[in-house]
């Protein structure tokens, strides 16, 4: 739109354009809040249950795997145990073209399936991807995925057998000063890696830890991740995970992980 030289020159034109400045600065400021918080809540589903995306934070659109490129579907396998109810969840996840693409199902009728140590694994909306669950610690097994074009793909699971716990008497968390946190397990080996999530009642008064050093067996709890924790009553929720970047797949590869959640903790957070 044209403005003429006599209005640009009055204050309602300058009050417009501030108004309009600050709105396109408050807009701005929203969707990058948006981001991050969608951001966050996607990392912590991942952290937490083992890339577990969830329905608020996955659009349930999904599209027949039959319908795209075969060799453009990028896939994702999961093994996680949750000591807290004693189960495995064992999910594949297929995407067109990277780990953000389109969710895609694998239907029985156009001859794509996927299986997991021969039992054939349904499509869930729950867990966006194919998915079993079995009574207690599965620590190996095989994935075996058959596209449209009969090509099979192979994958076994990373070693499961390195447990976690969080030690018996840890029981605080003080804001005010940085602390070593050391688990009950094995060190860490290549492409392993532990997280753990403070949760603190209040919206965004949580803290994340994570360390994927070699040899590590313990982790730094710094003041400044600490800082947005409410004193009080918290929860404690860790995860121990091995990855594989280097699967049997097409040419947009993908991933496959074991993740093990010990039982969570409550502790005492102080100033």
């Amino acid at each position: 739109m044209e403005y003429s030289n006599h209005f640009k020159k009055t204050g309602r034109y300058r009050k417009a354009i501030r108004v309009g400045s600050n709105l396109k600065h408050n807009l701005m400021k929203k969707s990058l809040k948006n981001v991050f918080v969608q951001n966050k809540l996607k990392f912590f589903s991942l952290f937490l249950f083992g890339a577990l995306t969830t329905l608020v934070l996955n659009s349930c659109a999904k599209e027949d795997a039959a319908d795209v490129n075969q060799d453009k579907i990028w896939t994702e396998y999961l093994v996680h145990y949750n000591e807290n109810d004693d189960k495995t969840h064992v999910v594949a996840r297929f995407r067109f073209g990277n780990a953000m693409g389109t969710l895609l199902e694998l239907v029985d009728t156009t001859g794509a399936s996927v299986s997991f140590n021969g039992t054939p694994m349904p499509y869930s909306i729950f867990w966006s991807g194919h998915h079993l669950e079995f009574a207690g610690n599965v620590t190996t097994g095989t994935f075996d995925y058959v596209n449209t074009e009969g090509t099979v793909y192979s994958n076994s699971v990373p070693s499961g057998t390195d447990v976690i716990a969080f030690p018996s008497d840890f029981d605080t968390i003080a804001k005010s000063q940085a602390e070593t946190f050391t688990w009950v397990g094995n060190p860490l080996s290549a492409n392993q890696s532990v997280g753990i999530y403070v949760g603190s009642y209040g919206w965004n008064k949580d803290a994340l830890f994570y360390t994927n050093a070699v040899g590590a067996n313990s982790l730094v709890m710094g003041v400044q991740a600490k800082n947005s924790l409410t004193v009080g009553t918290g929860g404690l929720y860790m995860l121990r995970v091995v990855e594989n970047n280097s699967i049997n797949g097409t040419s947009k590869g993908g991933v496959i992980r074991y993740s093990y959640r010990p039982i969570d903790k409550s502790v005492v957070i102080v100033p």
